[in-house]
């Protein structure tokens, strides 16, 4: 007589009858249950953070855009040319920024609906600008002028700018820089 080891080893010889303990060949319920809780949680997390990772790339885009609008004001503002050698103009978006060399008064300007490339636009309004000329040039000896230059957006919120602190109000984010310039 075979003793059965519990392994289903059959009676027949050669041919092997093993068997699976069950317990082994799938998961309970509560394992199932289980599992799925974890991947709910997690895909719920994931998905929670899209609002914050697409508001994270719109200002990223925004704060990039408005550092090339800073430039091109500055840029603008450096290379403004002069018939009269006192008097100097330069265009920046269909607008013209003046000074005057020896001083005078400081000349503001304020572009609104830019869109990201700093032109004008009328359906895309992300951006508004300002350029603030806070001292003009000297003449003897040439002292150079100073300027504050500011882009806040979004131009939809229709922001404003307050000289006395240099400073923006409902805007959602801006750039200032100051900067120096003497006349070509």
């Amino acid at each position: 007589m075979k003793k059965d080891l519990g392994l289903g080893i059959g009676d027949r010889p050669g041919i092997s009858n093993f068997r699976f303990p069950t317990l082994l060949l799938a998961f309970s319920l509560v394992e199932v249950v289980l599992a799925l809780g974890i991947v709910s949680f997690s895909l719920l997390a994931v998905v929670g953070l899209l609002p914050v990772g697409l508001r994270s790339i719109k200002n990223a885009n925004e704060q990039a855009a408005a550092a090339n609008v800073v430039g091109a004001i500055s840029a603008a503002l450096r290379a403004a040319s002069s018939t009269d050698g006192t008097n100097f103009t330069n265009t920046f978006s269909g607008e013209n920024i003046t000074y005057r060399i020896g001083g005078g008064n400081a000349s503001t300007n304020k572009w609104t609906n830019l869109d990201l490339s700093g032109t004008p636009g009328t359906s895309a309004k992300r951006l508004s600008a300002l350029l603030e000329i806070v001292n003009q040039p000297g003449t003897n000896p040439p002292t150079p002028g100073r300027a504050v230059i500011s882009v806040a957006w979004p131009a939809q919120a229709d922001p404003e700018w307050h000289s006395a602190n240099q400073t923006w109000t409902k805007a959602e984010g801006s750039l200032t820089t100051a900067i120096q310039f003497l006349p070509k």
